[in-house]
């Protein structure tokens, strides 16, 4: 379904908004006042020019318009593709192109020296990223990741990082965990109440969300001390559904074999095979196997997506998996964009909000460098 886009204003839909290089598969040079050679997620200002090698393809983005232009138009006027503000779009292709330009708008604010930087940056508006402070409020400026103030005032929030509802009120398992009921393993670990606060002492690299019916593949980060975890499913009455002995730190759980039911809300977590020591737990709810890919053909049925390249392909299907919730899959597709091509700019820009988004400040400030 196709509809007529209407304008909102805000910082990534002004019209200081610049241009942005969504792919390419050829060496291309941004000229305006001078020349610079520019990669996927770099900014570019209205007025300039753009250089393509012979046989060379690009994608470009400005304010709800992705344009494919070739190398037999080169040199390319930025100024002139950008004329018809009725562009029609489809719903996934306004929020595609929402998301991107938050994502490099955000990455540009961050104040993270990241790679190839000269080739991303050619000016947001008269000011190059205007202030320090990414948003005008506290953004994730000066004190990146200090956990102070990170991106924006309401950092982890008490919600812990991955995860729709991490937490949930419930301290990341907290200090009524177990309750009597399980806990610490099978049994109450302490004797009194199972997993609290001071217990967690590693985190989940997994966000949680809508899983699909089937195998899904969750890791963590490493306790020190051990290579062997006990990886546990619980519902949200601290049941045990499924516990494992788990070497390293990834493993794939079937949800058939593990009888979980679709519909249903589980969290799982890690902890030590034989000290008091847990992973922040992850929520999670069992979907249908085939509501991934219905969601997903939203945006694989666009005109831009079927343009693209296989990176930006993937982007484009993990914002759409973002959307819907499926945010496992989102984080695998964006991660495998950046192992497609590592020097995609864009990817890591996108990833790094998706992560923020997450309240995984560490990783989105990892995810740029």
């Amino acid at each position: 379904m196709f509809f007529v886009l209407l304008r909102s204003i805000s910082f990534a839909q002004s019209e200081t908004m610049p241009v942005i290089l969504v792919s390419a598969n050829t060496k291309v040079t941004y000229q305006n006042n001078s020349k610079i050679d520019v990669i996927p997620g770099s900014i570019m200002n209205k007025t300039g020019t753009l250089w393509i090698n012979p046989n060379g393809r690009v994608v470009v983005y400005h304010n709800y318009m992705f344009v494919e232009v070739t190398a037999d138009k080169s040199p390319v006027d930025l100024n002139k593709l950008f004329v018809d503000d009725e562009l029609l779009l489809t719903k996934s292709e306004q929020a595609f192109g929402n998301k991107m330009s938050e994502a490099v708008y955000t990455a540009s604010k961050s104040g993270v020296k990241m790679k190839n930087q000269n080739a991303l940056i050619s000016g947001w508006g008269n000011n190059v990223f205007g202030d320090k402070t990414g948003s005008g409020k506290d953004g994730w400026g000066d004190k990146t990741g200090s956990g102070k103030d990170g991106w924006g005032d309401k950092t982890g929030s008490g919600k812990d990082g991955w995860g729709d509802k991490t937490g949930s009120g419930k301290d990341g398992w907290g200090d009524k965990t177990g309750s009597g009921k399980d806990g610490w393993g099978d049994k109450t670990g302490s004797g009194k109440d199972g997993w609290g606060k001071n217990d967690i002492m590693t985190r989940s690299a997994s966000p949680g969300g809508k899983y699909t019916e089937g195998l899904n593949k969750v890791s963590w980060e490493p306790l020190k001390g051990t290579k062997k975890y006990t990886f546990v499913i619980e519902d949200m009455n601290h049941k045990l559904v499924f516990s494992t002995e788990v070497k390293g730190t990834e493993y794939s759980f079937d949800s058939n074999a593990c009888k979980l039911t679709i519909g249903t809300q589980y969290a799982w977590y890690v902890h030590h095979p034989t000290k008091k020591q847990v992973s922040t737990p992850v929520f999670f709810t069992i979907i249908d196997k085939e509501a991934e890919g219905k969601a997903v053909a939203k945006i694989k049925s666009s005109e831009i997506y079927q343009k693209s390249n296989a990176s930006v392909k993937l982007l484009m299907e993990a914002h759409q998996a973002e959307e819907e919730g499926f945010l496992l899959s989102a984080q695998t597709k964006y991660q495998m964009a950046i192992q497609i091509e590592p020097n995609n700019s864009l990817a890591k820009m996108m990833y790094s909000l998706f992560c923020k988004n997450m309240n995984e400040i560490k990783s989105a400030v990892e995810a740029l460098k």
